[in-house]
């Protein structure tokens, strides 16, 4: 007795759309859910490379900015302390002046003299000053941030 197996070309076709269409809404309600035109590798492998490249770009963009703005914060510190260098100087210079007047008593002389030497104590500790454990003065060996 032989066997016979009849097909419906047409449900098998029927089906075959069905499931197909059933992926491709899936697909469409994923990427709607997801709010991304690009959810999977598969959608767009292209875009989602050049997607990959831009986020890199971004990312070390963003690492740049941040190495800039700490430049730029340690040449602020560095700025304010030459200021106050500065100033400590003018203020030696003075007291100088001060004590070459030939009418100068020897208390005031001692005493121009004390303040001279606490100023240059002061200079001395201004070059031991480190902004975030790097020196603001002290360049070694021809590097300066670490270079």
């Amino acid at each position: 007795m032989p066997l016979t197996i009849n097909t419906n070309t047409a449900a098998v076709s029927a089906s075959y759309y069905l499931s197909r269409n059933n992926a491709m809404l899936q697909k469409s309600l994923h990427r709607l859910s997801s709010g991304s035109r690009v959810s999977t590798p598969a959608d767009d492998a292209g875009g989602l490379a050049v997607s990959m490249k831009l986020t890199g770009s971004i990312h070390r963009l963003q690492g740049v900015k941040s190495s800039i703005q700490n430049a730029i914060s340690f040449l602020e510190v560095q700025d304010g302390v030459l200021e106050a260098s500065g100033r400590i100087v003018d203020r030696m210079g003075e007291l100088k002046s001060l004590y070459m007047d030939v009418l100068k008593s020897d208390s005031d002389k001692a005493n121009y003299d004390s303040e001279f030497k606490d100023l240059q104590q002061q200079l001395y500790q201004i070059t031991q000053e480190k902004f975030n454990g790097v020196s603001l003065f002290a360049i070694t060996s021809g590097k300066v941030f670490g270079t």
